[in-house]
């Protein structure tokens, strides 16, 4: 029964709606990476080449595995051993904050506020690691920008403009790739979050630049489950949140063609970005966000 429970709770916190009832994103951020970790095994960061730092005294709640005995023998006194990560890195997180990102069905998360849980989860992760991290919130046009820093306080300044971020303008990725490509001077790893509802020739532009810079580069494609099926039942009008164009559907009728093209598009957008060496991620806003962490996390493994 123990076991159950423990498996629903790290299913809580991966869960997009579970987490849009809490309030507070650094508790967010909190939850969702400790869940996670808590319900893989073995440890994602076994192998992550580490060296020895220093000592600090313990405190309660610091993890035993970390206690240097040995000291602790001869001053009978606890001290923690502190290791300093050999291979930090510098992650920026860009984030797309165009309208379409809001579009949420009934009752699921939006785009916006799944892919805004993964940079917060994300970021949470990286400082702990003592990697740096910067934030780049975007639409046709850069919206917000927190420069990269492994400091503490970089944690309230993400998760600040994460709070803060609205979704606006249209999406219009090639331009803002490359003015990412001008602004980061140092080499490091790229995480897109967008759906990618943009031309696919300009956005593959966009992530070449980067990838002529040497970066890393991983993208997370974020698409709503009624965007990626069609399920509604009935005639159905829909309007585009960018140009406010409008449409009415018998959406039964259309789910099969739909379907076909909505899979055309994805496997083009996989293969597009394959060909580039260029990392893909598809998320379902309507499911725990575990794929998501596990795609980051091996991505990091191959730049070791």
């Amino acid at each position: 029964m123990a076991v159950k429970n423990q498996k629903s709770k790290i299913k809580n916190y991966l869960d997009p709606v579970f987490l849009s009832r809490l309030t507070n994103l650094e508790f967010v951020a909190r939850c969702m990476v400790e869940g996670f970790f808590s319900g893989v095994h073995p440890s994602p960061f076994h192998g992550f080449s580490v060296e020895y730092s220093d000592h600090r005294e313990y405190v309660v709640g610091d993890e035993l595995k970390f206690v240097d005995w040995k000291v602790y023998g001869r001053t009978d006194k606890l001290y923690i051993k502190q290791f300093q990560q050999e291979t930090n890195t510098t992650v920026y997180l860009l984030l797309d904050s165009s309208k379409s990102m809001a579009f949420g069905d009934k009752g699921a998360v939006s785009k916006l506020d799944y892919a805004s849980y993964l940079a917060a989860a994300l970021t949470h992760m990286l400082l702990k690691q003592a990697d740096s991290v910067s934030l780049l919130c975007f639409s046709d046009c850069i919206l917000n920008r927190v420069p990269a820093s492994s400091r503490r306080t970089q944690l309230h300044a993400v998760l600040a403009a994460l709070h803060a971020n609205r979704s606006q303008g249209r999406t219009h990725l090639a331009d803002v790739l490359h003015q990412v490509a001008e602004l980061t001077s140092r080499r490091g790893l790229i995480v897109l979050f967008s759906d990618l509802l943009d031309d696919q020739q300009d956005i593959l532009d966009g992530l070449a630049h980067l990838k002529y810079l040497e970066h890393d580069v991983l993208v997370f494609q974020i698409l709503d489950h009624q965007e990626l099926t069609l399920d509604y039942e009935g005639a159905i009008q829909f309007e585009d949140m960018e140009s406010s164009d409008k449409l009415r559907v018998h959406a039964p009728a259309l789910r099969t063609a739909y379907q076909d093209r909505v899979q055309a598009f994805l496997k083009k957008i996989q293969k597009t970005l394959g060909s580039s060496a260029i990392e893909y991620c598809l998320c379902d806003t309507s499911l725990p966000m575990d794929r998501a962490m596990i795609a980051y996390l091996a991505k990091r493994r191959r730049m070791k």
